[in-house]
Parts: structure tokens; sequence; C-alpha cells
């Protein structure tokens, strides 16, 4: 896929199944087909399904080609996912479910779910992902304040975002994480929460951490600072304010697209890749996820 063509050429590319599956097998198996139970290197082609199924040659077993990747259990044809993933990796586009249940024809349902999966792939991923080198980590906060001087209000979450900078200073790689009620106090983030979000985030061995957690920006990085407004304003725009239980998802897909844009690499090819060898969440485990935090309209202030 091209993050330089327009969405229309890319629907009238991808427009049928065929037209993904070659796409998806070489990103699922890039050095050819293996088997997910012997490990087996060869597989007989069985095609009287809507997508191909592949049957292991030495231990039979049968695997899907969407199996184990972000689109597993889905009825809803590749070529719509094909055209989500453009969606969501093209920097230049916001999309909400609203918006993409209209350009891919699909209910709103199943395009907050598709949304929703492919911000799990790209949280997954950054899970693994460490700051290190020399590390900036500066407080932020999601939800106006009530009080910003001596009380938090229900409606606040606070974050912890940081940074990993190269040798001129510029950031090479960013997170914004949010911070468990049990680090707050008022309105401090305890060292308990700065403790966690370093054993997390930033590789153990790193010596040159400068951390700022007072909740306004007189002594924060001026660069992180403004990537956390910047989030603010496209969440916001583009979500409207969204709650607390799926706050971190949206924050996560805001720093995939600054990462590997950062990175001069392609959003859309690493996106791919993730959806292809990244497993799936299910709508009942999206829906039950920890939802302590009120749900509410917000803004992130950096602090």
């Amino acid at each position: 896929m091209d993050i330089s063509m327009n969405f229309e050429e890319i629907r009238q590319t991808y427009n049928c199944e065929e037209a993904c599956i070659d796409i998806l097998y070489a990103e699922k198996w890039p050095h050819g087909y293996h088997c997910p139970r012997c490990g087996h290197h060869l597989a007989y082609t069985i095609r009287t399904r809507r997508l191909p199924l592949f049957e292991c040659r030495s231990c039979h077993h049968q695997a899907s080609l969407i199996s184990s990747t972000v689109m597993e259990g889905s009825r809803t044809p590749l070529h719509k996912w094909f055209q989500a993933i453009y969606l969501v990796a093209n920097p230049s586009i916001d999309i909400n479910a609203t918006l993409l249940a209209e350009l891919v024809q699909v209910t709103y349902k199943t395009a907050w779910l598709i949304l929703h999966k492919l911000r799990n792939v790209i949280s997954q991923a950054d899970s693994i992902e460490i700051l290190n080198g020399n590390v900036k980590v500066n407080a932020a906060l999601y939800g106006k304040p009530y009080n910003p001087y001596r009380l938090s209000h229900p409606q606040e979450h606070p974050l912890l975002s940081g940074a990993s900078l190269d040798a001129q200073g510029k950031i090479t790689y960013v997170k914004i994480k949010q911070v468990p009620k049990v680090h707050i106090s008022q309105t401090n983030i305890l060292r308990s929460g700065i403790d966690g979000f370093l054993k997390n985030n930033v590789d153990p061995l790193t010596e040159d951490v400068t951390i700022v957690k007072l909740r306004y920006p007189k002594f924060s990085f001026s660069p992180l600072f403004n990537l956390c407004k910047e989030a603010n304003l496209r969440i916001n725009a583009n979500f409207h304010g969204i709650g607390g239980k799926h706050l971190q998802a949206y924050l996560d897909e805001y720093c995939f697209i600054i990462n590997y844009s950062n990175k001069k690499q392609s959003t859309l090819d690493q996106l791919l890749h993730l959806c292809a060898t990244r497993p799936s969440i299910t709508y009942k485990a999206l829906i039950h996820r920890d939802s302590s935090a009120p749900h509410h309209t917000g803004h992130l202030y950096a602090a």
C-alpha cells in the first residue's frame, strides 16, 4: 500500500478480496507459509471459502489467512479493513467511527470496533518500545481542572509524557500515559506514579532522565509540552472529548503517528505489519476495560 495515494485511489485499488489477499499473506508470512502448530513450511491451499485456508502438509493443521491477525473473527471484507488501515495510518487524516462508517460503508458499531482493534495493536507495539538515551519526562493533564491550585476534579486524568532525544535535542520517540488513580494525591502525581512510568517505559540503564511532575509548564521541556497540546487539539477536535476508559488508546494512536513520522518510516507499512502479525482483541474485552475513570468531555493540558 502506498501512503502517497489519496483515499479514492486506495478505494479503487483495494476494492475486492483478491486485491488484498497477496499483500496480507506476504505480511503474515514474509518468508513463506509457516505452520503455527509444527513450523512446517509447506501447505495445501483450500479456496472454497471467502478467504483461502492453508492446510499444513505435515500435521494437517488448518490456518486461516486472518487467524492471529487483527482481523481474526471478523466478517468484514478485507478490502474494507485495508481502507480503514490507510485512513488510520495517514497523518493528514483525522478519522473517527462516524466518518469511517461512511467512507468504507459499514455500520457505526463495526467502524468503532475496527478502529479500536487497530488502536489495540498500536498499543501492543508501543508497550515493548522503551525510552533511552537522553530522556525527558513531563506531567500532563486530560480534563479541564476544576480548581487548578488546590483540588483535583473527578474529570481530570493526570498523565505522564516522556520522550527520547537525539544528540541535537530533537524528539525521536514519545509516549503519553495515564497515571493510575492509586498514584495520585489531590493534584500531585506521587513518586510511585513516576517510578511506575519509568519502570514500564524507560530503559533501566538510562542515566540521563529529567523529570518535571508539576502541573504547569514553567519548567517543562517545551517540545514535549507542545506535543501534549497538539494531542489535546486533535483528540478533542476529532472525538469531541473522550472518557478515561479508552483514553490511553487514543493517546497511543497519536504517539504512533508522531513516532514513525519522526523515524522517517511509513506509518502505513508499519500499521499493516502490526495488523498482520499481532492478535486481535474481542469486543467483550474492549467494553470490559477498566472503567473506573468517569466518562467526560475534556481537554489535555500539558504541565
